[in-house]
């Protein structure tokens, strides 16, 4: 069993060791191939010793490697995992700190900032997913590389290579909370989940078998309260609705909010640099053999758990439920075949099977149909190089310019990420 990573000298990297080291037995794992590029080499020795230390201390016999060549690195893998980001931090710096400029939304996998990351992230998936085919074909692709749905929607529908997953660990996070809540395992939860990643609404919560969605929707007003909803929300639309959705429906909040720390600087992607140089100096220190209590602090909480599940259970061959991005193939009745969605999967083997739970509600397809549609139109406009396809996307998304500004915003856009997104005419 051999597992590669793509983006190995992730400062996330330890955290999804430890998964790996907790089920060593049940996945047999023999070796973990670690890939990063030259502009990452330094973190990913640090992190490489790091895991060898690990290793040693939990007594696993899983070897670890690292590479910068991906034939090196893939060559006959059953699993790549993919956490690459595009750009690096100072990219996301840019997602945030651009859109900010025009009074617009500035956030990594939501908006327009979103709308950078996929550009500059399509042709390196590109490159990845056609090394899996040349070195690794009976690899299965786990994708956390954000923005992670977008990226399923390319692989999937535009590349068409299936034997890929987009994973999130919001689902899981969600499905503990309610299992905590009931004090019972997690997979005696069962959600009517549906949406896009970052974009995702339950409308169904049963627990054991029984429906306690009702009970469960009117418990949740407190944990929506924290997170900036008003407690009205549960009741309208009778949908729990994904945090990431306050982008949307809270618009002028979120936005003061950012300028904010934009002002003190204190912006997510500032913070974040400042935690990743904080615990690479921790992984570098010799003496250190365990994750770090600091690690917390990078946010991706239960990403591991997420993964190295989903694997086992592919591994094992045990029925499973777990909440994907795939094609729909039926899993939501009122929208297309062809969407990539989030939803309730059943996992078998490598079989990945979304479960037919019915309708969605109205409310959830509006906003489903239009960001859809962006998707693919930022998709066609990296396929076809065309600026005009990349306006049509930006005009099309609720949070990005209007025709005022669309044509200054994109050029600004493209030319501060000169070199990362492929040029359009």
């Amino acid at each position: 069993m051999k597992i590669c990573v793509v983006g190995g000298g992730s400062s996330y990297e330890p955290e999804l060791l430890d998964g790996f080291f907790t089920y060593e037995k049940e996945m047999s794992i023999d070796e973990i191939h670690l890939l990063d590029v030259e502009e990452g080499k330094e973190k990913l020795k640090i992190v490489t010793d790091f895991a060898k230390r690990m290793a040693k201390k939990k007594g696993s016999k899983i070897k670890i490697f690292s590479s910068l060549d991906a034939k090196e690195a893939m060559s006959d893998a059953d699993f790549v995992i993919f956490q690459f980001r595009p750009g690096f931090l100072d990219g996301r710096e840019r997602d945030e700190k651009i859109p900010l400029g025009y009074n617009l939304i500035g956030q990594e996998t939501t908006g327009m900032g979103g709308f950078a990351a996929a550009l500059r992230g399509f042709p390196i998936m590109e490159k990845y997913i056609e090394y899996v085919r040349k070195y690794a074909p009976n690899a299965f692709v786990i994708n956390f590389t954000n923005p992670s749905g977008h990226m399923s929607e390319f692989v999937l529908n535009y590349l068409e290579f299936n034997k890929f997953v987009g994973l999130c660990n919001i689902p899981i996070n969600l499905i503990q909370y309610i299992a905590d809540t009931y004090k019972v395992e997690r997979d005696k939860i069962f959600l009517k989940y549906y949406g896009l990643n970052h974009l995702s609404f339950v409308e169904k919560i049963f627990v054991s078998g029984k429906d306690k969605s009702e009970e469960m929707l009117g418990r949740s007003r407190e944990a929506l309260k924290e997170e900036g909803y008003p407690e009205w929300v549960v009741d309208a639309l009778q949908l729990y609705p994904n945090s990431y959705l306050r982008y949307y429906f809270m618009t002028q909040t979120m936005l003061s909010h950012e300028l904010e720390e934009l002002e003190e600087g204190k912006l997510r992607s500032m913070v974040v640099k400042g935690i990743e140089k904080e615990l690479f100096n921790i992984y570098s220190n010799p003496d250190v053999d365990e994750k770090p209590k600091e690690l917390e602090k990078r946010g991706g909480a239960m990403y591991s758990t997420a993964a190295v599940e989903l694997m086992r259970d592919m591994i094992t061959g045990r029925h499973a439920h777990h909440v994907l991005n795939v094609r729909n193939n039926g899993g939501i009745a009122n929208l297309p075949d062809d969407y990539v969605l989030e939803l309730s999967c059943d996992v078998n083997g490598e079989n990945v099977f979304p479960i037919s739970v019915g309708n969605a509600q109205p409310f959830a397809l509006g906003i489903i149909h239009i960001i859809k549609q962006y998707e693919r139109l930022t998709i066609e406009a990296y396929r076809s190089g065309s600026k005009n396809k990349a306006l049509q996307a930006i005009l099309l998304h609720p949070l990005g310019p209007g025709m005022e500004k669309a044509r200054e915003f994109l050029d600004d856009l493209l030319r501060a990420n000169k070199g990362w997104i492929k040029e359009l005419k």
